[in-house]
Formats: C-alpha cells, sequence, structure tokens
C-alpha cells in the first residue's frame, strides 16, 4: 500500500466548469478515507483522476512521495471498484476473481492464483459461488464480487465509487462492516467516495468534505460532527438531520459576536420538559427511537427522543434545548462557536 497525495491539483471541463478545485489531500498508508458530498461535488472526478482516467489541469499526484501525475493508468497499479458491478457475465466467480491476476506484468502461477482467489472469496463469504457464473448471482453476491476482484490485488490504493449505493439497506449495513474489517486486516489503504453520511461515518477513519470540487473539510467522523466548519458541512452528517436556525428564534445570553445562525442537534432538545412549548407537527417511529417534529415560531425543530412517543399531531409540547452544544454560525454561514 502507499500513501497518495494530491497537490493543488485542479480538473477542469469545457473551459469553465471546475470538477476539482485546487485540492490538496493527503490518504496516509494504511487509511480508510472518506469523500463525502453531493453529486456533482467531484468526488469521481477525483477517483480517476488519482487512477489516471483523467488528466489533470494543473497540480500534482505522488505516490509515496514519487510524482506519478504524467504516469499512465496500467503503471499506476491501482484498483478500482465501480457503483456498477462490472462484471464478466459468462465467467465463472472464480474467474472473474481472478482475472486481474492473470496479467503478464504480475507472472503468477495457477497455484498463486488460486490461493489468493479462495483468502478473498472466504473473507468475502462468496466461497460457496466459485463455480457460479455471474449471471447466476444476487446483487450482493455481485458487488461482493466486484469489490473482491479489487481486493486480490496488492495496488497502491484501492479506489471505490459508491460501491453499495445499488443495494438494498440491510446489505448495506452487513457489506460496510465486513469491508471496514477486511481494509484493517489487510492494511489497505482505501479511497471510498460517497453521499451517505452513514457509510462515512461507520467506516472512515477520516472524511473529507467536498463542495463543488473544493475540500472545505477533513476530520475524524466525531470531528466534523460535533465542529463542523460551516452550515455545508454540518447538514453532511447526521441524522436526523441538523436543525439551523435563525437566531433571533431562541433568545440566548453569552453568544458570540456575529451570530446569524444557530446550530442544534435533534439529540440535544429534550422532550417534555423546559421552558419552550410547541405542537408537534411530525412523528416517525424508528424502533429504539422516535423523531418528533415540533413546530415552534412558525419553524421546524426535529428532536430526538429515545424510546416510543404517545403524543399526535396537533399536541401542546414542552420542550428544553441544550445549550452547551448549540453551533453558532455567522453571515457567510461559518462556524464561529
Amino acid at each position: 500500500m502507499s500513501k497518495i497525495e494530491l497537490k493543488n491539483v485542479t480538473k477542469v471541463y469545457d473551459k469553465t466548469n471546475k470538477a476539482i478545485d485546487d485540492l490538496s489531500l493527503i490518504i496516509n498508508d494504511g487509511e480508510f478515507f472518506i469523500l463525502l458530498g453531493p453529486t456533482g461535488a467531484g468526488k469521481t472526478t477525483t477517483l480517476r483522476s488519482i487512477a489516471g482516467l483523467e488528466k489533470i489541469n494543473s497540480g500534482k499526484i505522488l505516490f509515496d512521495d514519487e510524482d506519478y501525475t504524467s504516469v499512465q493508468p496500467a503503471f499506476r497499479d491501482t484498483a478500482f471498484v465501480f457503483q456498477q458491478f462490472s462484471l464478466y457475465p459468462h465467467y465463472k466467480v472464480f474467474d472473474n476473481l481472478a482475472f486481474p491476476l492473470k496479467s503478464r506484468l504480475r507472472n503468477l502461477s495457477k497455484d498463486e492464483i488460486k490461493e489468493k482467489v479462495e483468502k478473498i472469496a472466504k473473507m468475502l463469504k462468496i466461497e460457496s459461488k466459485l463455480n457460479n457464473k455471474a449471471t447466476e448471482l444476487s446483487g450482493g453476491e455481485m458487488q461482493r464480487v466486484a469489490i473482491g476482484r479489487a481486493l486480490v490485488r496488492d495496488p497502491n490504493i484501492y479506489l471505490m465509487d459508491e460501491p453499495l449505493s445499488s443495494l438494498d439497506a440491510k446489505l448495506r449495513e452487513t457489506l460496510r462492516v465486513e469491508l471496514k474489517n477486511i481494509q484493517r486486516n489487510l492494511g489497505a489503504t482505501i479511497l471510498y467516495v460517497t453521499h451517505d453520511q452513514a457509510e462515512a461515518t461507520t467506516m472512515a477513519d477520516r472524511i473529507g468534505v467536498l463542495e463543488e470540487g473544493k475540500l472545505v473539510q477533513v476530520g475524524t467522523p466525531e470531528e466534523i460532527y460535533n465542529n463542523p466548519k460551516s452550515t455545508y458541512v454540518a447538514h453532511r452528517l447526521g441524522s436526523p438531520r441538523i436543525n439551523i436556525i435563525d437566531e433571533e428564534i431562541l433568545s440566548l445570553k453569552d453568544k458570540p459576536n456575529n451570530t446569524k445562525q444557530l446550530g442544534i442537534r435533534p439529540e440535544n432538545i429534550k422532550i417534555n420538559t423546559g421552558t419552550y412549548e410547541g405542537k408537534i407537527r411530525t412523528t416517525e417511529a424508528l424502533g429504539a427511537e422516535t423523531v418528533i417534529g415540533i413546530e415552534y415560531k412558525q419553524i421546524e425543530l426535529l428532536a430526538l427522543f429515545q424510546g416510543s412517543f404517545k403524543g399526535i399531531k396537533g399536541d401542546n409540547i414542552k420542550f428544553d434545548i441544550d445549550t452547551k452544544n448549540i453551533l453558532y454560525f455567522n453571515d457567510r454561514n461559518e462556524n464561529i462557536s
């Protein structure tokens, strides 16, 4: 595995559309790094630039401090996992997994290939499917094969482009755990892109938040959740979403100068106690928790209640706010807490 560094990388399409804008980033050897952002933020372009599939307009891309900016894709030794499965449909699972190992550049024996394939198949729990054709697999099994085809190699970095997004929720949850465990066991360097905050918080060692091609914050999931640099970043992590409200909605003392907006996480609103009073607008039962929408001064605040909740729409409800955990933002949407 390698350390990957991007230095002031810019990629422009159609002369004016900056898909990546002066992006500088280090992905450490053995790190699970996630790029988080909405569609169009520049996530996939960043992956393709590292792999050499996109030619950058300016900046440098380094592998272990060696300049790879102009190196052809075949010699960068990156393993790419795409959102779509991209399997050879009439190959058996074994042959799909073995395909990248049969390159003349690797010069591996049949026994070496067999050992690597069986090891990864066991990790991904598809060893019983090795003799099946790809067309005989479920969607989840296909994606395991696609991930496994990358993992059989020992590349400089694994590049993963939302590989779990087409799977159902339960399977995504299972594969998130398995993929993180495999990464730890292999000591692999992974750059993984997603718009799914659950994937980011559960798998990442560090997260980089992208906004229109710019890297706006890098940190651990805890750092970004607890101390986002802006309202944009605050919205990227947290479910239910954070409440961002105008500062005059609450009469707070000792707030920073230039405060224009407040950020309140739903778990910091306490139900059935306190001096604030509103009306229940919505309730959403999540099993162990209930999300409650509270109408207060013509806005809606989302609160997270532990356990089942018996209130209904239109009921009056008292609540309190943990002011120690409020985030304060200025008129440029920057965190000034």
